[in-house]
């Protein structure tokens, strides 16, 4: 059976429930049927798994939770479904299917967003989704994409968001002081389209990890190191190796290693043979990110065998301890997330002048959360600076009474537990 490692948990929360270190069967079979290729040892147990009872419900149920369904079906394809039971099979089957036309439907509409943004002189990349289909897994059909994510400069965001409105994009409340701030301060604005054959997603990005003048430096190199590539037939740029391994290894810390989608990412970029470690480790150690990375990294280890390089071993993240996995199981997400990922930006930033300005930035620029919930005309939208801090007043009361229910729901298991 597959031997159950220590792993590390992001540094704001916990990756599994704690409990006991052996893994439930079903769990098992899908950490083994996510990999890039099964070896025979990994065949075999995979087989063993397959001939015990199994919890198909729960083995569907964790592979979709994790956005993981494709690689699930390709696997247990290539295992001629041993064991599977009918109903089960033809649900994955159905789900692959909608799966791998959504993906057409997406990469369809990415390359031609690509094509008119290239058209009208503005740098554009790809991030994740449709384009990590292609680069990593070779076959759209075997990624999830939930929506289409790209990449362009700051000086160039405004522009892009309007010649996507003008291509029948929209979005929710954004006026043009807004943008401005956006394209200023922020990181990524989110529109839409429909048609009759699907609706399509669409994440603009002015930034990567924090968005705004902390990222200025960061966001030069990127570009500077951007490679000229097709997608679909379409000229556009694409992250570096070095630079998609870094981008995927904190998009994952920072959202708590969850779903293992954005593990299994890392680990098939990992086993690519493109990253130049050397280059990945310096960048990592000048930006002071090597604590999350290896927290990344252990947990591909841990869980899917991840081939690591011995340059990435070392410190984790402060807040990291080691914890045994007890199942798949993901914590529902609360109103805590938010600010959990907003401490783990500002403790990737070295310098305190840089979490300063970063925390600042948070608390005193209007978003467009700020515009839905209260609508105002452009001319009024200078009163969104006073309302700003005034709702992030009212929001950390939120989480602090969230979090001390939280606190005291553990603490009253725990005195069960002991009694």
């Amino acid at each position: 059976m597959v031997k159950t490692r220590q792993i590390l948990r992001s540094p704001h929360r916990p990756l599994y429930q704690r409990g006991p270190v052996k893994l439930g069967r079903e769990d098992q079979l899908c950490l083994l049927l996510l990999r890039s290729e099964l070896s025979p040892d990994a065949e075999r147990q995979a087989l063993e798994l397959l001939a015990s009872p199994l919890g198909w419900q729960l083995v569907l149920e964790r592979a979709r939770t994790h956005e993981v369904l494709p690689l699930l079906y390709r696997n247990l394809e290539a295992l001629g479904f041993a064991g599977m039971p009918e109903p089960a099979r033809a649900e994955l089957a159905d789900a692959y299917g909608n799966n791998a036309i959504r993906n057409v439907l997406l990469a369809k509409e990415l390359a031609r967003v690509l094509a008119q943004l290239g058209e009208a002189g503005v740098p554009v990349m790809p991030l994740k989704g449709a384009a990590l289909a292609e680069s990593l897994y070779g076959d759209p059909a075997l990624r999830v994409s939930a929506d289409m994510d790209i990449l362009v400069p700051p000086k160039y965001f405004v522009e892009a968001f309007r010649l996507m409105v003008s291509s029948g994009y929209q979005s929710r409340f954004t006026p043009p002081p807004l943008l401005e701030l956006l394209a200023r301060y922020g990181k990524d604005c989110a529109l839409v389209r429909e048609d009759r054959a699907c609706v399509y997603p669409l994440q603009l990005h002015c930034g990567l990890v924090w968005g705004g003048p902390v990222e200025r430096d960061l966001l030069g190199q990127i570009w500077s190191e951007a490679v000229r590539k097709t997608f679909h037939g379409v000229p556009a740029f694409a992250l570096s190796a070095d630079w998609e391994f870094l981008y995927l290894a904190v998009h994952a810390a920072r959202h708590s290693l969850t779903p293992l989608k954005w593990l299994v990412d890392l680990d098939r970029l990992c086993s690519s043979g493109t990253v130049d470690w050397e280059k990945a480790k310096e960048k990592a150690r000048r930006l002071g990110w090597e604590g999350a990375v290896q927290s990344s990294l252990a947990t591909c280890a841990a869980l899917l065998d991840t081939s690591v390089p011995p340059l990435f071993s070392g410190p984790l993240f402060p807040g990291n301890d080691s914890r045994p996995p007890h199942s798949l199981h993901v914590p529902r997400r609360t109103a805590l997330q938010i600010p959990r990922e907003v401490i783990f930006g500002a403790r990737l930033l070295k310098s305190r002048s840089q979490k300063l300005r970063f925390l600042a930035a948070r608390l005193f620029i209007p978003t467009s959360a700020d515009c839905r919930l209260l609508p105002l005309p452009s001319s009024l939208f200078f009163l969104y600076y006073p309302l700003r801090p005034l709702r992030v007043a009212c929001m950390v009361a939120a989480w602090l009474a969230q979090a001390g229910v939280e606190n005291l729901r553990r603490a009253l298991r725990h005195r069960t537990g002991t009694d």
